[in-house]
This record gives C-alpha cells, structure tokens and sequence, in this order.
C-alpha cells in the first residue's frame, strides 16, 4: 500500500512542468517537507531562523537598532523559542519604521520586486516591499493548495473578484460589467510552470443573479472568489440546481465565518478550500479539510499563536497570529502581528502531513478595538440566525450586512430578488431579542445595492465606530 508520502508525490506528478520548467523541483520539495519527521522540521525551522537573524542583523537598520537595545545577538536567535527575546511587530511600528525596515542590500541574485499596500486600523495604509523570492512564493504554494484539493490541472477555472484582481477585458482595460475576460493558462494563479486548463473572470461589480447566470454558462471545473462573493452565489443557487460539472470552490482574500462555509457547501455540495494569508507577508498557511486546521507554509514563513503579552497559547487557547517572513530580504518582518485571532493546536493532523499548524481563525481583533462590547454577541447571533434560515425565508435573499450606528442601534441591509415573507423579519427579530435581555434596536431595510468600499471586497459588517 503506497504511503501518503507516495499517494502526495504520484498526486504532484499529475501536474505536467512546461518544458522551460522541467528542471525545476521547486513543487517537488513542497511535497518533501509535508512529510519530514518532527526532529527535521524543527532543524529546517531553526536553521531558517538563525539565517533570518543573521541577515537583519547585517543589513537591516530597525534590527540593528533594536538588538542593540535589548543586548543580544545574532546568535541569540537560533530557534523559535528564541524569538520570545524579541518584541512582537505591530502594523503601527511598521508605518512608522518603514524605511529602516527595508535591508541595505539583498542576497545575491535577489531584487525588490512588488510593494504592496494594506489599509491599517487608523486608515493609513501599511507599505511593505517585497522580493524577488518573496513574490515567487505565491504560485508556487498557490499550487499546493490546488495539489491539496486535488484538481485537474487541465481544468476550466472561472473567478469572481473585482475588476482591479482579474486579467484584463476584451479591449485591454478593466472588465466593465457583464464582459468575460478569458486566457489560455492559470498563470495568475499557479505561475508560468505547468500546462493548464483555461481561465475566464468576470467582475463581482454584476448583481448576484448575473453572476450565477455566468457560472451556469461558463460550464466551470472549478471556481474561486472572495468568501462573500460565495455566500451571494448560494444564495443565489438557492432555486436552481448546482451548476453541473463544478467540482471545486476555492475562498480567498476575506475570512470564512463557519455560516457562510455551512451555506457555500450544502448549496453546491462540494468542500470550500481555503488558504490565510495578507498582503505583508503572503500565503501563511493553507487549511486542512481532513483536519480542519491550517497547515503553515514553513518554507515561507513562521506562525506563533501568542496571548496579549507576546507568549505561546497552549493547545486549545485563542490568540493573537504572529508571523515572521522566511523568504522576504526586501523588508523581512519578524514577529509580526497580523490583527488576526485564531486558536493554537497541538498533536498531529489526520491528515499526516508534519507541517506546522494552528486552528480556527476568529476574525480581526482590531475590529473589536473602538466597538461597544456586546457588538459581536449581537453580529454573531445575527449571523447564526441567516444562516440557520430555511429554503422558503431565504430563497429571495441575496446579499446582507449588518451597520452598527454610534447611538448604538443597527440596521440590517439586505438585497433581494423578490420579496421576502413576514416570517423572514419575524425569525430574524427574534433571534435578535433573544441575544441579550435588553438589546439594542434593529432596522430591517431592503436596499438596491450595498454599497463597497474601495478595494472591493464585500463587507457583511460596518459601523460608525470603526469607519475602516
């Protein structure tokens, strides 16, 4: 019987290299470091880290400065326990030392390749350039997600994702509503390496019932968009059968709440894979749907699951996702606190892959910062509620979101494709009255269009409290 080393190796080879790329082993060495022993993932974590160290000590001022302060080191850094001599990096500690971040010079063979930009919880945005090997890492792991999910490389993959994140349209400029934009390879996913199925986007700026008419007749294997996006789809789906012949849903650039995750997968009847990442450092990690855990891209970067004070979770406990870059020598960032809760774990996945993980994220904790403390208790039963919601109160029901206004009252917003029953208000009412013994007041409106902010992304949650 082939072990699942074998089973993960033969699954890697389905993927045919390019003939310019069949030299490379890249893909094959992802495959390698799934499986090594406990004892060789922490020498390869070790290993990394010490060299991290090392570098920022030579070439990054903000390291020099702050090893220099707290009296240690290089060698100090030598594994990962040792980066609990080093304070954690938060997003304001980057906009303010951007620049002395930034290494003097790169490794040889090395260039900056992208500067990427992310809003921060004042609104200025937080700028980190990255490498060459850094902006590399993408597809390549973007891969190993797929490999996980075990696709047909020569598949067809539609996206849904605002028009700035797709290809181009037909005339060269962004997709207008209602264009298909359409290419021969996944390239802007997997990279240049393989031989691959065609690629046909079209923008989440069409109303949702547009968009499932555009699934419907792409005639799709798979198919990826922003976990929101998902969620409009089934409800979308709610009155037609599954689009025939889709075999895979992939979630990106937003969190999976565990509703949206039960909605996307009873609509289409199929697993929503998913990878966590941001923009600061890339793909962190990839989800495990054997284990229900996140499986770190070690050879990309470190996770630490840490409490308030910077120091490890036990299994079990939530904490705050701290993350140090491996790869990128442009602006290596270590310790840094990427906003984000998610639970610690120990022991090993079912699945049997050794790569380091941690559990369930748990949205944003910036977002609670400026909130009334009772704001998710009411979101959350909200949510609950949506998503518990039979066929017959949600078959209309297209997109939501819930604002929150400073006198403390709320509003649900909500998008239909005809009108709702009474029972709908009614059900969703008493949920809300049911969430604590004195809540506050609830609006249900019904709009044309909810508005989006900036970048694109769907909002399900707003409030006056926390306009970012």
């Amino acid at each position: 019987m082939a072990t699942t080393k074998e089973i993960e190796q033969e699954e890697q080879r389905r993927w045919k290299p390019l003939p310019e790329w069949s030299a490379v082993k890249w893909h094959d060495g992802l495959v390698t470091r799934e499986f090594v022993t406990q004892e060789q993932e922490e020498a390869l974590e070790a290993n990394a880290i010490h060299a991290v160290a090392r570098f920022v000590a030579e070439q990054v001022p903000y390291y020099q400065d702050l090893f220099k302060r707290l009296g240690i080191s290089a060698d100090d850094i030598r594994r990962p326990e040792d980066l609990l001599k080093l304070p954690v990096l938060t997003r304001s500690d980057v906009q303010e030392h951007k620049a002395s971040l930034c290494a003097r010079a790169l490794p040889e063979g090395q260039r900056v390749a992208s500067m990427v930009k992310t809003s921060g919880s004042t609104g200025q945005p937080v700028e980190v350039y990255h490498s060459s090997r850094s902006a590399m890492m993408f597809p390549i792991l973007k891969q190993r997600q797929m490999r996980w999910a075990r696709i047909d490389p020569m598949g067809r993959i539609g996206m849904i994702r605002p028009p700035k994140d797709l290809p181009r349209g037909p005339e060269g400029g962004l997709l207008e509503e209602g264009e298909t934009c359409e290419r021969d390879t996944w390239s802007v996913q997997v990279g240049p390496y393989f031989q691959t199925g065609r690629l046909v986007g079209f923008s989440n700026r069409n109303d949702v019932d547009r968009q499932v008419d555009w699934v419907e007749e792409q005639r799709l294997d798979y198919l990826l968009g922003h976990a929101a996006e998902l969620e409009h789809l089934a409800f979308g789906f709610q009155d037609r059968q599954p689009p025939e012949g889709l075999r895979g849903i992939f979630a990106i650039a937003q969190q999976l709440a565990p509703e949206m995750r039960q909605r996307i997968e009873r609509t289409f009847s199929l697993d929503v894979q998913e990878n966590y990442g941001f923009n600061e450092i890339g793909i962190v990690a990839t989800r495990c749907v054997e284990g229900g855990r996140y499986h770190v891209n070690a050879e990309h970067c470190l996770v630490e699951i840490v409490d308030d004070d910077g120091y490890p979770c036990a299994p079990g406990e939530r904490g705050h996702v701290v993350t140090t870059t491996l790869v990128n020598a442009a602006m290596p960032l270590i310790r840094y606190d990427s906003g984000d809760l998610a639970e610690a774990v120990g022991g090993p996945c079912p699945c049997g892959r050794s790569l380091p993980a941690f559990g369930d994220i748990h949205g944003r904790y910036r977002r609670l910062l400026d909130l009334p403390s009772d704001t998710f208790r009411y979101w959350n039963a909200l949510r609950t509620a949506l998503g518990d919601l039979p066929e017959n109160l949600s078959k209309p029901l297209r997109q939501y979101q819930l604002h929150q206004y400073r006198d403390g009252s709320y509003e649900l917003r909500i998008v239909t494709a005809g009108a709702l029953p009474a029972a709908f208000s009614e059900r969703v009412q008493a949920v809300w009255a049911a969430a604590a013994s004195d809540p506050p007041s609830l609006a249900i409106r019904v709009v044309d269009e909810i508005p989006r902010p900036r970048g694109g992304k769907f909002q399900d949650f707003t409030s006056d409290f926390s306009p970012t």
